[in-house]
């Protein structure tokens, strides 16, 4: 049974005590929102995407879960998408409140948002990350950047061995959506420094940018839940 058909408006401490209960944070903001500033070790899957499916794609049915959400009306929206899927043991929610936050000494963080204009010189002379194509397997054989590694987000427990975790990684997709979700995962998993490609291919695209066209990968991921999420 879930812990609550209601949803309870948490304080920053509250939500500290139930992530210490093993509940997990989902940041349901934006991306840019998210990478802006969020709670340390917290999971994102923005609200403005196909948020449900990657929730019940990424998140086990018996997760405990506690929402950041930029208001009560997202955290509601939230909320009723996520019992949509059976994803309805929501302990509460929290308004991402930065001022509160630091009151509270919650452990904040921040990722490095990269615009394709911004890295397009650093690539051109090698770059100093590794560049991870969180995209599906079909869209990466339709072409990549340069240098990238396939990894995408629905198979990521399965294909995140081709990850060296000690290099610094550089996540992108199509608009930024499956990348922001993608570093926050990461950054659970123990990588620690993980920038994200904002404008993805799109605008790598729209810069006229060239992309590379791979061979047919040669393994078959098996979707499964992430047992840590």
């Amino acid at each position: 049974m879930p812990v609550s058909s209601k949803l309870h408006l948490l304080t920053a401490g509250e939500l500290v005590a139930e992530e210490r209960r093993g509940a997990l944070v989902l940041d349901t903001r934006t991306a840019e929102e998210f990478a802006s500033l969020h709670i340390r070790r917290s999971a994102q899957i923005g609200l403005e995407g196909p948020f449900a499916s990657w929730a019940a794609i990424l998140l086990r049915p018996d997760q405990k879960l506690v929402l950041v959400a930029k208001n009560e009306l997202a955290a509601e929206e939230a909320h009723v998408r996520l019992a949509r899927v059976g994803l309805d043991w929501v302990t509460g929610y929290s308004i991402a409140d930065e001022w509160r936050w630091r009151e509270e000494n919650i452990d904040l963080a921040s990722i490095s948002v990269r615009r394709c204009a911004d890295i397009r010189q650093t690539l051109e002379i090698g770059p100093p990350f590794q560049i991870v194509d969180v995209r599906s397997h079909a869209e990466w054989l339709k072409g990549h950047l340069p240098g990238a590694i396939p990894v995408p987000l629905l198979d990521l427990n399965f294909t995140i061995r081709a990850i060296d975790f000690s290099k610094p990684c550089l996540v992108y997709c199509n608009e930024g959506f499956r990348a922001a979700t993608a570093a926050s995962i990461l950054l659970r998993e123990g990588v620690g420094d993980v920038a994200i490609l904002i404008d993805g291919l799109t605008g790598w695209l729209a810069a006229g940018l060239p992309l590379e066209f791979p061979e047919p990968l040669q393994f078959k991921p098996t979707p499964a839940k992430w047992s840590n999420l």
